[in-house]
Parts: structure tokens; C-alpha cells; sequence
């Protein structure tokens, strides 16, 4: 890693440290715009690009990042979680249950609340069981989801399921949250927030600006 690389990394967390409600809130009011109008930006230059790169999810697999920030172990970190499901809207398409996969990894509770309204018998017929992990792996293409009427259990669905389509944040961008680029609603909502970038931008040019003068004043 360079030392420019190094700076903006160190950048990133300090804003996910300092900034995170001052951030989320700016974004809900929509702060961005203003930016926006004053400066050319690559989320307006190259817009069509960028969208073409989001829709690409519907084929590749990949998780795309967004510009609000990721929940560590502070209390109150959970803002930009939060605005997430604020704005985030299923579509219902059914697409992340009905997709050939692995299987879904069924924590504990899971297991015992879906056995409870459905019975053991039958959710374990189900599943298959993973000793490595020592847990059951509901099978995909879900066997509880029906085209026509949707989740059959979404009331007790797993854990992951509620969580969807949050995936853990990305090794190059730690600090902000990521979605599954297969989720339709996820896509959309990483377009329309294309624009947050200018406002995290901002905060890390303030922040390698404190950097740069901290290191000045040592040097003197």
C-alpha cells in the first residue's frame, strides 16, 4: 500500500469515527445537491457509466458499496444501517429466495422457531446438515417461497433473510456498508445515491487536510 493509499484509508475511518451522524443527517437532507451544483462531479460526469457498472449485478456477482457508513462496536454507529432501511424498499421479485445456491445457513434459533410452525419432520427434509459448521442448510431454490403468494414464513423467516441485502463491507472499502448487486432494489437504491459520494469526499479532503497540517507542524 502507498502512502497516499495509507492516508486515505486512515481518512475513512477517522470520518466513519467523527462523522457518522453529522454524515447520515447531512444525506437525509439531501446536503448533496447543493455540492452538487457547485463542483462537476464523477457521479453526474459519468452517470451512464456508472449505472451500466450497477446493473451488471442482475448477471455478475458482486456487492457494490455505499456512501453511508458501516455499524462497528460503538454505541449509536448504527445511523447509516438505519437509513438504509429507511429508504431501502423490497420489490418482492422473490429473486434472492428462488436462485440456485450453496443453501441458507440456519442459525440456531432459526431452526427451532421454523420447526416450531412448520415441524422438525419437515424442515429438517428440507435441509441438509453441515458438520463443519454443525448446523442446518436450508436447501435452495427456498422451499418456503411460492411465486404466487411470496414467503410462506416471512414472519419467522432466518436471520440472514431479514438482513438481505447487506453483505459484510468489502476488504478495499471497510467502512461503508455493501449490498448484493443481484438485489434489483439494492441497484436501485445505489443509483439514487450516487451523489452521496461528493458529501464522504468532502469529509475525506478535510480530513487529509488535517493530516497535511498536523504533519507540517511536527516538520517545524
Amino acid at each position: 500500500m502507498s502512502r497516499m493509499e495509507s492516508k486515505i484509508l486512515q481518512a475513512r475511518r477517522l470520518c466513519r469515527q467523527l462523522f457518522v451522524s453529522s454524515c447520515v443527517d447531512e444525506k437525509r437532507r439531501g446536503c448533496h445537491e447543493a455540492l452538487l451544483r457547485q463542483r462537476p462531479h464523477w457521479s453526474v460526469l459519468k452517470k451512464e457509466e456508472q449505472m451500466e457498472k450497477i446493473d451488471q449485478g442482475e448477471r455478475i456477482p458482486f456487492d457494490i458499496t455505499l456512501p453511508l457508513p458501516a455499524r462497528d462496536e460503538r454505541s449509536g454507529s448504527d445511523a447509516g444501517v438505519n437509513l438504509f432501511w429507511e429508504l431501502f424498499s423490497c420489490q418482492r421479485c422473490g429473486r434472492c429466495c428462488f436462485t440456485p445456491g450453496a443453501g441458507l445457513y440456519l442459525e440456531k434459533e432459526d431452526f427451532e422457531r421454523i420447526a416450531g410452525h412448520v415441524g422438525k419432520k419437515r424442515l429438517i427434509s428440507l435441509c441438509r446438515y453441515d458438520k463443519a459448521l454443525q448446523a442446518w442448510i436450508l436447501r435452495q431454490p427456498c422451499p418456503f417461497f411460492d411465486p404466487e403468494v411470496g414467503c410462506e414464513i416471512y414472519q419467522i423467516r432466518p436471520k440472514t433473510c431479514t438482513k438481505y441485502p447487506l453483505h459484510p463491507p468489502s476488504p478495499d472499502m471497510p467502512y461503508h456498508l455493501a449490498v448484493d448487486a443481484f438485489c434489483p432494489a439494492a441497484r436501485d437504491l445505489a443509483k439514487r445515491t450516487l451523489g452521496w459520494w461528493i458529501i464522504c469526499e468532502n469529509h475525506w479532503a478535510e480530513l487529509l487536510g488535517r493530516q497535511e497540517q498536523d504533519r507540517a507542524k511536527k516538520e517545524r
